[in-house]
């Protein structure tokens, strides 16, 4: 399996998505499958998209808090943010 496919959420569009099964596989999805494969793709594309916000939301907050406990002062959380 390709790495696009591993991570088939980046790639822009199903039709993306088809070249790399076809790529992959050698054949393409049946055409009864492909309004169900397109709809899930899409359906989970977003759920991701939802996930990866609400982590990076909470992973901030962390940050904020740790931030907070530390004192840090501006310029030290720019140095340690920037060394990350």
């Amino acid at each position: 399996m390709t790495t696009k496919l591993q991570e088939w959420w980046t790639l822009p569009d199903f039709t993306a998505f088809r070249a790399e099964v076809k790529k992959a596989f050698k054949t393409d999805i049946p055409l009864a499958e492909r309004s169900d494969w397109e709809d899930w793709i899409n359906r989970d594309r977003a759920e991701i998209v939802r996930l990866t916000a609400e982590i990076a939301n909470a992973e901030a907050q962390i940050d904020k808090i740790v931030y907070d406990l530390f004192e840090l002062k501006p310029d030290e959380i720019a140095l340690l943010e920037g060394a990350v």
